[in-house]
């Protein structure tokens, strides 16, 4: 039974590849933050997912911002988030599984979300749908976890020699896990995941009236060290994520931290 609870999550803030059963159904109640050098930006975004069948996925997820700082650029908090007032329908498809000995697998998943927003600007710019992509591959054991991935993200404004539009997002991530021996026994005992995650973005220029803004787009990399538990039908996963590596276009203002506390239920 904990590894039919345990699909469908993994890490935090890296991609990673378990889905949800077929029929299963999971709700996240995931409250997320980033603390910037101007101002910060706190959000829940609840999420519930279900699995169609066992190569199925679909989750909607629903933004509740709390106090967000004018002019914070579209990112993702999470990976199957965005952490921007869009509600977002994903679908997740496992497309490859190949079982190595018990409790072993080696396999890979492909998402792909549609976004609406429901503000009408974004960091000064008129918001528009948005689709985005990402495709992961690991290793999974009952005690060992390693995942690899990218994401692609655009929004989908109208073109033109006077258009704006917000810049593309690519984002790759690789992921680190490890459950301790004491946390391997059957359930009603509690399950804890230790994650080291590592996180990078690139960022293409916003374009304002045609021109590209000086002030926008950039590359940066974050490292997370973050936690999954597990007890029966709950869970809780969070953490902070800290950049040790920027290279941002003009003046923009440093982002300190990012951190995200979800609590999930399987039922």
């Amino acid at each position: 039974m904990p590894s039919l609870r345990a699909q469908g999550h993994g890490p935090v803030f890296g991609l990673s590849t378990p889905t949800l059963g077929g029929g299963g159904w999971s709700v996240d109640l995931p409250m997320m933050g980033r603390v910037t050098a101007t101002g910060d930006m706190v959000m829940l975004r609840p999420m519930v997912s279900y699995g169609v069948t066992e190569d199925l996925q679909i989750s909607g997820s629903f933004p509740i911002p709390l106090y967000r700082r004018e002019g914070l650029r579209p990112t993702r908090a999470m990976t199957r988030m965005p952490a921007t007032p869009d509600v977002e329908l994903t679908v997740s498809w496992p497309f490859h599984r190949q079982g190595l000995a018990v409790g072993t697998r080696f396999e890979s998943t492909a998402y792909v979300s549609v976004g609406y927003p429901t503000e009408r600007a974004i960091a000064g710019l008129p918001t528009a749908p948005g689709i985005t992509a990402a495709a992961v591959t690991g290793y999974a054991s009952r005690s060992m976890y390693l995942w690899g991935g990218g994401l692609y993200r655009r929004y989908l404004s109208p073109a033109g020699p006077t258009a704006d539009q917000l810049g593309d997002l690519v984002m790759y991530s690789l992921v680190l896990g490890y459950r301790p021996s004491f946390f391997r026994e059957e359930v009603p005992k509690p399950d804890w995941r230790i994650f080291v995650e590592a996180v990078g973005e690139w960022s293409a220029p916003d374009v304002l009236n045609g021109a590209t803004r000086p002030n926008a787009g950039g590359h940066r990399i974050f490292i997370a060290p973050t936690l999954l538990g597990l007890y029966g039908a709950w869970g809780i996963a969070g953490g902070p994520a800290f950049p040790v590596y920027h290279n941002l276009n003009g003046t923009q203002p440093a982002e300190t931290a990012r951190w995200v506390v979800n609590l999930i239920l399987w039922f």
